[in-house]
């Protein structure tokens, strides 16, 4: 996923065509803010303002007010006489017969605020896309209902009950969304809309929402005791956010079904919601609205209106050819192991996929969106001294954490290279990107190597040693797969553990963490500030002040989030210190490693690790921008006075 660039739009778009126009012609300056201004409706006329008569339904208890009293004391008997039953039957059936009145008055409150004077109708789409998304979920908890009524789940703890309370409030709960939360829902989208740093957290909240709904179904579960909405919302953030933490093991508790759902809120994540529908309606060969264009640009930091098209389609049809390609090659690793193909056994842990070519495909769309999660039962530790599975793996995690920009660039230098044509230096992002994976990437394999030798790899063979610390080193900044167990590793590798998922990956990928880019411009204003110089350089350029400040604010916002997630932590989870510490970094950066410390938290610790997943995915700077105002350009300067650093 490639994320918002937080810097201020430019002033002015570069020479390009318009999405649909013809290329020589030239462009006015275009921005965000004017293309929102552009696209407000002129005032009506006299005779259009005129206020019509409001349409009212036909009965009186159609009406919203009658309808949330009726809700409130329908819900009341249901919570209260949940699973028994006829009087569940009963009150299901009356349930479903409500929703056609409760379509009826959503209907009569949207015509009724469209023919009020003055009234703006231009959001037609939202509020039809927000009305079908709030019908269908309210179809599904009572379709969710109606099969726990037929089939009333026979275990100890009664789950059956819990989930069709569960299903009961959330379904009046949807309901009274759909009457009288709409305007703000659609205040909050059409913000958005305009701000792509807003735009991006309500995109992974709203899937993570609704992937955590459907890895609550029945459906998506092996053993409905396990249904829990807490553990649905945090399997779905860690999807969303390609993090990896799991509560549940994946392969013995989710269903192929589930598994699909996990699988496709993972590509979700990686590759943005944006960028996918953006992608689908040029797919369709629909043309951008101006105001689209200019956000998607923005997102993906496009040079011109002329390449976002292209480079939308170049991110998505890059990313899912060098997953088939990973999904093609981990198919012939996985063939030689039989014990794939059959579902979850106990004693096996290779055992869960109960498909070769299954277990590929997701692993590889797994490993190349950095997102950790594996349906064996043992995760990849049963391969620790396979060269060809580790090395598959290996790849795609790295070639998911350098980030498009990088890989178009080096693509363009390959194809001129094939041209015969000399290619241009590359670029200073892409080498700074190269350079420090590469340094991390060596220093954290050296790192494990000497503190783990005759630890947690004390059994394995000196050439499996060296694959698995290289291995590890390369999860440690962008996945959550190892092929070692961190709940046999000493505290110093932990803390290494933490200072390299800290770092990450690099700036529009799919990896977390405050970036290698802040890494080393944070090396470059240390080293000019040590040697006295008033610029700070880095690779024989010098970096902007903007560029410094903003790693600065990113390096300072994610100690202080990640300082107080863990104070939270550790008041809430009675656990080692060290391993919540691990726990918190790994939730922050996105990476998913966890010293077994996961699948023990309570409720509120997983809220908390969730919420950390969250932030660490939009990045800290993108979540502060997207709460934050726009500044006021100021006409004035205030007097400087020295304070004493150090």
């Amino acid at each position: 996923m490639l994320r918002v660039d937080p810097s201020p739009p430019p002033s002015s778009w570069p020479r390009a065509d318009l999405p649909g126009n013809r290329g020589d012609r030239a462009e006015p300056s275009l921005t965000v803010a004017s293309l929102v201004a552009q696209s407000v409706p002129p005032p009506p006329s006299a005779a259009a303002s005129a206020p019509a008569v409001a349409p009212r339904p036909r009965a009186a208890w159609m009406r919203p007010a009658p309808l949330l009293v009726g809700s409130a004391i329908l819900l009341g008997i249901d919570l209260a006489l949940a699973i028994t039953p006829r009087a569940s039957m009963a009150l299901t059936a009356l349930e479903t017969l409500l929703v056609p009145a409760w379509v009826a008055a959503v209907v009569w409150l949207d015509r009724l605020r469209r023919a009020l004077p003055g009234a703006r109708i231009e959001a037609r789409r939202p509020r039809l896309a927000l009305f079908l998304l709030a019908f269908s979920l309210l179809l599904a908890c009572i379709g969710e209902k109606w099969l726990l009524v037929w089939q009333p789940a026979d275990d100890p703890g009664n789950r059956g009950a819990v989930l069709y309370r569960a299903y009961t409030a959330l379904a009046f709960f949807v309901a009274i969304g759909g009457l009288l939360g709409r305007r703000p829902i659609e205040r909050l989208l059409a913000t958005a809309a305009e701000h792509p740093a807003r735009l991006m957290a309500v995109s992974f909240g709203v899937a993570t929402l609704i992937g955590s709904f459907l890895l609550t179904l029945p459906q998506s579960l092996r053993d409905i005791a396990d249904a829990s909405f807490i553990d649905g919302l945090f399997m779905s953030a860690s999807a969303v956010c390609v993090t990896g933490l799991a509560v549940h093991n994946v392969a013995e508790t989710y269903t192929p079904f589930g598994q699909a759902v996990l699988l496709l809120l993972i590509q979700i994540g990686g590759l943005g919601i944006m960028v996918l529908s953006t992608f689908f309606a040029i797919l369709a060969g629909r043309r951008l609205r101006l105001r689209d264009a200019a956000v998607m640009a923005e997102m993906i930091d496009a040079e011109s209106f002329a390449r976002l098209r292209r480079s939308i389609a170049a991110i998505v049809l890059f990313t899912l050819g060098i997953e088939a390609v990973g999904a093609l090659a981990l198919l012939f690793c996985f063939l030689p192991h039989h014990e794939i193909v059959s579902g979850p056994v106990a004693g096996e842990p290779l055992s869960g996929a109960g498909d070769h070519l299954w277990a590929a495909v997701f692993h590889a769309v797994s490993a190349f969106c950095n997102a950790g999660f594996s349906l064996f039962s043992g995760g990849l530790v049963p391969l620790v001294g396979s060269p060809a599975v580790c090395g598959v793996v290996m790849a795609l995690v790295i070639l998911g954490g350098l980030g498009f920009p990088v890989h178009d660039e080096l693509l363009r230098r390959l194809r001129l290279r094939l041209r015969g044509e000399r290619p241009p230096r590359l670029s200073l992002h892409s080498r700074v990107v190269l350079i420090t994976t590469a340094v991390l990437l060596v220093a954290g394999a050296a790192g494990f190597l000497l503190l783990e030798r005759r630890r947690s790899m004390g059994d394995l063979s000196w050439p499996v040693t060296v694959l698995a610390s290289i291995f590890q080193s390369a999860m440690t900044r962008t996945a959550g797969f190892n092929t070692i167990d961190l709940g046999l590793m000493g505290p110093a590798t932990w803390m290494l553990t933490c200072m390299l998922m800290f770092v990450g990956g690099a700036p529009g990928s799919t990896a977390g963490g405050v970036k290698v880019t802040t890494v080393a411009a944070l090396f470059a204003v240390l080293r000019a500030e040590l040697r006295g110089e008033e610029t700070p350089r880095l690779l024989g350029r010098t970096l902007p002040a903007a560029t410094a400040r903003r790693a600065l604010g990113v390096a300072f916002l994610s100690v202080v989030l990640v300082s107080g997630f863990l104070l939270i932590m550790l008041a809430l989870e009675p656990h080692d210190p060290m391993g919540l510490a691990l726990e918190t970094v790994s939730a922050f950066a996105t990476v998913g490693l966890s010293a077994n410390v996961t699948p023990s938290l309570s409720a509120p610790g997983k809220v908390v690790i969730t919420l950390a997943m969250f932030i660490g995915r939009i990045g800290p700077l993108t979540l502060a921008l997207a709460l934050a105002n726009q500044a006021r350009a100021r006409s004035y300067r205030l007097p400087e006075e020295r304070v004493g650093i150090g």
